[in-house]
């Protein structure tokens, strides 16, 4: 059980190589009506990891052709977000109108919209490369909260490395089940007074401890079974609670760039969790698969114990490894940004 996640880890190894030529963080377009037929329009695209000068993905908002731009635009970079914003004109309102992403068809990223009534009606929509135009409908739309989570817990890629440690780490249903829903209830918690404003942490500080908890499960999990820590061996739950509590605040980043509805702010954070706990479910539930797959070619190949000893020390220092490297970027960025 503890070296058998071998696959799951090359699989990730390549999405992360993958994610270095494809922006994977979502977009965000917020529409706000402070008059009748004007619109003060925020729109927020991903840069390329790296990239030093304010340069996006190419990705345009289109608008209705009876909008058009009722003043200058403004661009302010952020970390890891180019920001426009400027004012919309448009005869008879967006309500009912198709508004789309130019260009995001070539990419991989989602675009977040809402669409804020001056009666103060919220509407949401999901662009996707596959469907990148839709129509302003009468629903909210809050269902794309919860797609929102699970897409924020499978892009995760240091999330789901944590919780592979824990399965790796975790030996027998029951602790298993006992260390998911520690982390579970505490990344809940942190993550609902994070949106909500009532708890707060910087997020590159957060980022950074992170891939320290990532680093801490690979450690623990290099050592041999009896020279691992009590709390490793003894209470797995503790690990996943504490270091849950900060996977909390870093789940609440994305959330808390699109905001909540006021009229339906719980509901949209209990969808955006919900999200969040399928996408981790199907984590756990590959990992296992690929766990009982090893279990069972193992058996008809006949392989040497040493044979999966070296295999699992190999998956656990490249697991490691990036780590630490993120802890390093990461704790660059506290120092110089």
């Amino acid at each position: 059980m503890r070296f058998a996640c071998i696959f799951l880890i090359v699989v990730f190894v390549v999405g992360v190589h993958a994610a270095s030529a494809h922006e994977v963080r979502p977009g965000f377009l917020k529409i706000d009506e402070i008059s009748p037929e004007r619109f003060a329009v925020s729109w927020k695209q991903p840069v390329r990891g790296g990239a030093q000068s304010v340069s996006g993905l190419g990705l345009r908002p289109v608008f209705p052709p009876s909008c058009e731009r009722a003043s200058d635009s403004r661009m302010l970079r952020v970390p890891g977000m180019l920001v426009e914003n400027f004012e919309l004109a448009c005869a008879g309102g967006l309500r009912g109108q198709t508004v789309g992403v130019e260009g995001l068809q070539k990419t991989i990223t989602d675009v977040f919209v809402q669409l804020h009534a001056l009666e103060g009606n919220m509407v949401h929509l999901r662009l996707t490369p596959e469907s990148p135009a839709q129509a302003f409908g009468g629903g909210v739309g809050l269902v794309t909260y919860a797609w929102l989570g699970v897409e924020h817990l499978i892009l995760g890629y240091d999330h789901i490395l944590f919780v592979i440690g824990l399965v790796m780490l975790v030996a027998g249903w029951q602790r298993l089940v006992l260390v998911i829903t520690g982390f579970t209830l505490a990344h809940s918690l942190t993550l609902g007074l994070s949106v909500l404003d009532v708890a707060y942490l910087p997020m590159a500080p957060v980022e950074a401890t992170i891939a320290l908890s990532i680093l801490f499960v690979t450690t623990e999990l290099l050592r041999a079974p009896d020279a691992r820590s009590k709390l490793a061996t003894r209470y797995p739950q503790v690990i996943a609670l504490g270091f849950g509590l900060l996977h909390g605040f870093g789940f609440a980043g994305v959330l808390k760039d699109i905001g909540l509805p006021s009229e339906t702010a719980i509901l949209a954070l209990a969808l955006f969790n919900v999200g969040l706990e399928i996408g981790q479910l199907l984590v756990v539930a590959a990992c296992l698969a690929v766990i009982q797959l090893s279990a069972t070619a193992s058996a008809h190949l006949s392989l040497p114990a040493s044979y999966h000893t070296r295999a699992r020390a190999g998956v656990v220092m490249a697991m490691g490894g990036l780590a630490g490297y993120w802890f390093v970027a990461r704790s660059v960025q506290i120092i110089f940004v």
